[in-house]
C-alpha cells in the first residue's frame, strides 16, 4: 500500500473554530478535510451564487412542499383566475396564506421578504424605513399583495401597503 500524502494546513481563528466543532463528531481530521475538500469540489460552483437563497433552495425544495415553475406559467394561470372572475381561487389563495402566518412565526417580515423573493414573485428593496416589492407582471403583484395582506395580518402586524404601477410598498409599524 503507498503511503498517504501529508501536508501541513494552517487555519485562522474562524476556521479553526469550525475544525474543532467538527472534530467533536468523532471523525479523524484526515476525514474532516479529505470530506470539505471532495464536497467543496463537487458544489465550487455554487459560490457565485447567493448562499442565502440557495439555502432557502434547498429547503423548499427538498421536502417536496414546492415546485419549480416557469414564471410564464404562473402569469397564464392568474390571468385565467382573472379572466374568470374566480372569487373561490381567492378565497381559497387568502386561507393559503393564513396558514403560511404560521409557518412564518417567528420569522422577521424582511426573512419573509427574502424567503418571497427567493422564489422570483417580486424584486425586493428598501426605500428608508419601507420595503419596496418591484413587480414584472400585474397578476404577481396582486396575487402576492393578497398573499402578504393575509400573512401580516395573521402575524398581528401593523402594517401599510400602497401600491405603485409597478410596486408594492410596504411600511411595517412594530
Amino acid at each position: 500500500m503507498k503511503n498517504p500524502l501529508r501536508t501541513t494546513i494552517a487555519f485562522d481563528e474562524e476556521t479553526a473554530g469550525i475544525f474543532e466543532k467538527l472534530k467533536e463528531e468523532k471523525l479523524s481530521q484526515s476525514e474532516i478535510v479529505r470530506n470539505a475538500l471532495k464536497f467543496y469540489y463537487l458544489f465550487r460552483q455554487l459560490e457565485k451564487y447567493d448562499m442565502e437563497k440557495l439555502k432557502i433552495y434547498v429547503e423548499m425544495l427538498s421536502e417536496g412542499e414546492h415546485v419549480i415553475l416557469d414564471l410564464d406559467h404562473l402569469v397564464i394561470l392568474l390571468d385565467i383566475v382573472e379572466k374568470y372572475k374566480d372569487e373561490g381561487f381567492w378565497e381559497l389563495h387568502k386561507e393559503i396564506a393564513r396558514n403560511h402566518a404560521e409557518q412564518f412565526s417567528g420569522m422577521t417580515i424582511e426573512e419573509i421578504l427574502r424567503r418571497l423573493e427567493a422564489c422570483n414573485f417580486f424584486r425586493l428593496g428598501r426605500s428608508g424605513s419601507e420595503y419596496v416589492l418591484v413587480f414584472g407582471s400585474d397578476h404577481i403583484k396582486k396575487f402576492m399583495r393578497v398573499f402578504l395582506e393575509e400573512v401580516l395580518k395573521g402575524l398581528n402586524k401593523k402594517f401599510e401597503i400602497r401600491e405603485n404601477l409597478t410596486k408594492i410598498r410596504i411600511g411595517v409599524k412594530d
